[in-house]
This record gives structure tokens, C-alpha cells and sequence, in this order.
């Protein structure tokens, strides 16, 4: 039987929020950890990169069996899990989502739409015995479902202010979130620029008996050479569990693009898609785009769409200033349809206010652009996937 995944799992566990906690995960996988003890756990936290870092990780382990998992998804549920053969195919993965449910509604056992997920996901991987298991916290780190199993390495590429109703307003806050996944005798290995930070992540470590990489320490890379430090980062990863020595400058090279971070589509316009969800990451798309590889020696855009996931409403005015001043191209505010982006009422009020050109109709603005131009698409991941629909049925 054919489902249509997405209306089946909002129908049977809602919209995707957060629900803190680790009793429900934990009943749910009772059976399956004990059959994970020897697979290596690999842990990646922290504000901005942990996505990048973890795909750029599950490249290198092409030659090892391996599951990853990452969120959320953009485009195709099936983003969500992969191993070294690539995603998950739709019909396993809905094969596997009706088993699923069906094993926890006998348990009685109620999971958030995360948490469901992510107990499919280990579903899928128990059933042939991983080298390794990559995991991507969701949010925070503590109290998220990955958390679950007992890190041998913890990857933290970077800490700044995100989702500080839930994690705290204070980097240290914040990092103590993070820090949650370390076990006793796990590894380290960050690339934090923030030296106060760096030393918490010490004591810390050090209170735990967990061993710490730097490579800050190592390397001193701009920080909005954010696809190089993530590749960096997985370098360390995968020459820590091949037991191999790293040498830095072995990784410092051009890194290959990943889907939404750097992808170019063209058709008879250039289109770049570079997600920067909240305002550390879009601060390091613009210095990026100024001093980095995109460095065109005049505004390296015709034009920028923006739409904004729901954030602080004053997130969303820092990130619209800093691109009003940015000079990386004509700034377009737009939204678009999606449970979790910023409403329309928000979005054309702060567009007024700060002097922006709004654009509620996304569509007819794309098909009305003249050919040849240069086109960014930043903001939300969620719109990146949204643009990259319409610019398919163009």
C-alpha cells in the first residue's frame, strides 16, 4: 500500500515542534540500543554547520557502512536518512513508517513527529549492523531524541544565538545545551572561535574525562569560510575513528558544494542557494560573499530573494538591516507557504518599515525575471526548497 507520507505523518503526529525530553525515545528503543553497542556513535551539535559537517562526513565514510541523520527536511522526507548507499528509498522508508507506528501504538508509546522519525530512522539502521551511526542533533543537544545513545565523538562546529526561548540567551547557556551529549571517556573535537567558550568546552570536558580537539588551535580560518571549517571538522571526524593522524593541511582545500549550500541551477537565469537561517549564519554568508570564493569585485548578485522562517522579531530585523547594507545585490523580501515561516503580516509590515521591496507573490515575480542574471536565495532552508519547486515547474 502507497502512502502519501507527509499528510499521513501530520495526520498521526502533528506538525513537527519540540518536545523536550528523553522518557519517550528512550522507551521506544528499548529493544533496539543494546543491538547498537558496537557501532561507533558519532554525535554532531551546535548552532550553525552541524548539517554540513555531517553530510561532508558521511561523503568520507563512502567506504564504510554507515547510516546518517539529519533535519529537518527540505524537499523530500527521505533527506532525513542515509548511509553510504545514499538516502533511503520512498517505498522502504514507507514500508518502514507504517511498521513503526504499528509497533509503538501496541506499546502505547506516544513520539512527537521528530521522535517518530528518528525511531525509524534506528528502525532502519539496527537492521544490519553499522559501523557507525552519524547523528545531527535537532535542537539543543541535552534533552534532544539523539541523545539517547552515548557519544564516542561529539562534533561541535560552532555556537551563537539561536533558539534562546528554548536554549538560553547566553553563549555559555547555550553551550552547556550542547555539551549535554558528552560521555564519560568521549571525544571532542570543535572548531570554536570563541576563546571564553573554548575554555568552558575544557573545563567541562575535563570535569567528564572527555578528551578535546581544537582545531582552532590548529588552523586559523576566517570564520565566514564556513564550507571549509565544516569539511575541516569532518576531516578530524573521519581520521579520529580510521585511528589515522590529521593533518590539517591535507583538508584546507576547495570543498565540493552540497545541495543548498552553494548550489548553483541555472536556466536562462544563474541561481545560488546558500540557506542562513539566523543571524550568525547569514553574517557569515555576507563577509563570505564579500572576501571569499564569490568575490566578484562588485555586488555578486542582480538580485536577493529572502523569506525568514518564524524567529524573534528582532532577528528578523537585524538580518533584514545587515542585508540592506550588505551590498550583495537589489534585496527582495518575500514569504511563502510553510508551517514554520514568518507570517505575511510580519513580514510586509518590518519590509515597510526598514525601506525593503516586498514581494508577496514569489511565482510571478520569478517568471518575470529578464534572462541572464545572477539570482541568491538565502534565508530559510524551507525556502530554498519552496523556490526550487517553482523553478521546477518553470
Amino acid at each position: 500500500m502507497s502512502i502519501d507520507l507527509s499528510n499521513w505523518l501530520h495526520d498521526n503526529y502533528g506538525q513537527e515542534h519540540m518536545r523536550p525530553g528523553l522518557e519517550r525515545i528512550k522507551s521506544a528503543l528499548e529493544e533496539i540500543r543494546p543491538l547498537l553497542t558496537h557501532t561507533k556513535i558519532v554525535i554532531i551539535a551546535g548552532t550553525n554547520g552541524k548539517g554540513e559537517t555531517t553530510l561532508r562526513l558521511s561523503q568520507l565514510l563512502k567506504g564504510h557502512h554507515h547510516f546518517a541523520w539529519t533535519s529537518p527536511h527540505i524537499l523530500r522526507l527521505t533527506e532525513r536518512m542515509r548511509s553510504e548507499k545514499g538516502e533511503i528509498s520512498n517505498p522502504e522508508l514507507e514500508s518502514l513508517v507504517l511498521e513503526c507506528h504499528q509497533k509503538l501504538s501496541l506499546k502505547k508509546i506516544d513520539l512527537s513527529y521528530y521522535e517518530f522519525l528518528f525511531f525509524v530512522f534506528c528502525s532502519w539502521a539496527v537492521k544490519s549492523s553499522p559501523e557507525y551511526l552519524l547523528l545531527e542533533v535537532g535542537l539543543g543537544g541535552r534533552l534532544d531524541a539523539v541523545n539517547v545513545f552515548d557519544a564516542d565523538l561529539v562534533l561541535l562546529p560552532s555556537i551563537s544565538r539561536d533558539h534562546q526561548e528554548i536554549l538560553g540567551r547566553r553563549y555559555d547557556q547555550i553551550l552547556t545545551e550542547k555539551l549535554g551529549t558528552l560521555r564519560h571517556k568521549s571525544t571532542l573535537i570543535h572548531f570554536l572561535d570563541n576563546n571564553y567558550l573554548s575554555e568552558r568546552a575544557e573545563i567541562t570536558s575535563l570535569r567528564l574525562g572527555v578528551k578535546v580537539i581544537s582545531l582552532k588551535s590548529m588552523i586559523d580560518l576566517p570564520p565566514y569560510e564556513f564550507s571549509l571549517r565544516n569539511q575541516l571538522l569532518a576531516g578530524a571526524a573521519y581520521c579520529f575513528l580510521q585511528t589515522a593522524p590529521f593533518d590539517p593541511s591535507v583538508w584546507n582545500k576547495s570543498v565540493p558544494i552540497l545541495e543548498n549550500r552553494g548550489e548553483i541551477l541555472k536556466n536562462d537565469l544563474e541561481w545560488y542557494f546558500f540557506g542562513s537561517h539566523n543571524i550568525d549564519g547569514l553574517r557569515k554568508l555576507i563577509q563570505f560573499l564579500h572576501h571569499g570564493t564569490y568575490n566578484f569585485g562588485r555586488p555578486p548578485f542582480d538580485t536577493v530573494i529572502v523569506a525568514f522562517s518564524k524567529r524573534n522579531p528582532v532577528d528578523l530585523r537585524v538580518m533584514l538591516r545587515m542585508l540592506l547594507k550588505s551590498q550583495i545585490g537589489k534585496i527582495v523580501v518575500t514569504v511563502f507557504d510553510h508551517p514554520k515561516a514568518a507570517s505575511l503580516q510580519e513580514i510586509e509590515l518590518l519590509s515597510r518599515e526598514e525601506g525593503s521591496e516586498f514581494v508577496q507573490d514569489i511565482e510571478t515575480y520569478i517568471l518575470g525575471q529578464k534572462k541572464n542574471q545572477r539570482m541568491l536565495v538565502t534565508g530559510s532552508y524551507y525556502f530554498l526548497g519552496h523556490v526550487k519547486s517553482l523553478l521546477g515547474r518553470r
